[in-house]
């Protein structure tokens, strides 16, 4: 990798991540000073990161066109994702909306880092891949973690947003686990996001219908359309980018410092506090996930000098 290449991979990697922190900060933000409901919110950010992508989506399209070079071929058709994500989509988008009513945005970020790599493991574990010694103490040390974190606030209204950001951890790492296997992750992402639409139309209508609690202001609109058009349609774009030049060590890692930034971020911005809990759970929980990165490399390696 030249010099070049390398500057442009790791500032597009931190554009990246910092568009996810900022999802979280825009998304407490919105819901926590009531200027927007979670519904709405969650409409307009899955809709305006569709409209997103698809622009790009179209624009790389001219430019090959431009250029003379097929849009797809036999061997390699247009990948219009599924159903199927697009329904594991809209549920992690929903979830993180109404958990972020109830829960800070520190503790939001933390959770989901956690569940989604642990989500990835499980799912590694459950394919027949072994885990080396420190996986196994990184994952004991990360749920010590994660329990100290959830553990005292089970008691307080709050445990309603801890079960809605677990379902939406759970849901992400799921849709990341389906993204691995995308031979075109921007076009996969664009159909996903648009086949969420009649989800959204559904789901809207249900809830006037069961709770008539809708509100909108200028103000949540703007951040709504922000947190999809910018921090997550353009953030997906930056992290596609990126993803094919990082080691798989490297796109995990990079990942853990999502919840840091997103609290020093809440903390900067909405004068959200940093709590003592908070930080011991951070310690844990990034420290566990780090020993299982540590172990994954590991076997890398084992495997690499194995003839």
């Amino acid at each position: 990798m030249t010099r070049q290449s390398l500057i442009q991979v790791s500032l597009f990697t931190f554009l990246s991540i910092a568009a996810f922190s900022a999802n979280a900060v825009i998304c407490r933000w919105a819901l926590d000073h009531q200027l927007i409901d979670p519904m709405s919110f969650t409409s307009l950010r899955l809709g305006s990161a569709a409209v997103v992508l698809f622009a790009v989506m179209a624009w790389f399209h001219l430019r090959k066109a431009k250029q003379g070079q097929p849009l797809a071929t036999s061997e390699q058709p247009i990948s219009r994702g599924s159903w199927r994500a697009a329904m594991v989509l809209f549920v992690y988008a929903i979830t993180f909306s109404y958990g972020y009513v109830a829960i800070s945005t520190a503790t939001g970020a933390l959770l989901l880092a956690g569940v989604v790599q642990l989500t990835i493991l499980s799912y590694a574990v459950r394919n027949g891949e072994k885990l080396h010694l420190a996986e196994w103490i990184g994952v004991a040390v990360a749920l010590v973690g994660l329990l100290y974190l959830v553990y005292p606030k089970l008691s307080t209204p709050s445990w309603w947003g801890l079960v809605m950001m677990t379902i939406s951890s759970y849901a992400w790492g799921l849709y990341t686990i389906n993204g691995r296997k995308s031979l075109n992750p921007l076009s996969d992402t664009a159909f996903n996001f648009y086949r969420t639409l009649p989800m959204i139309a559904v789901a809207s209508l249900l809830g006037l219908w069961l709770t008539e609690d809708t509100y909108l202001t200028q103000q949540g609109i703007l951040l709504a359309v922000v947190s999809g058009g910018v921090t997550t349609g353009l953030g997906y774009i930056l992290w596609y980018s990126a993803l094919p030049k990082l080691s798989s060590s490297m796109a995990s890692g990079s990942q853990l410092l999502v919840p840091l930034m997103a609290a020093f971020g809440a903390t900067w911005l909405i004068d959200e506090p940093i709590t003592l809990t908070f930080v011991i759970s951070a310690i844990l929980m990034l420290g566990g996930l780090g020993l299982v990165l540590h172990g994954r490399n590991q076997h890398r390696k084992t495997n690499l000098k194995t003839p």
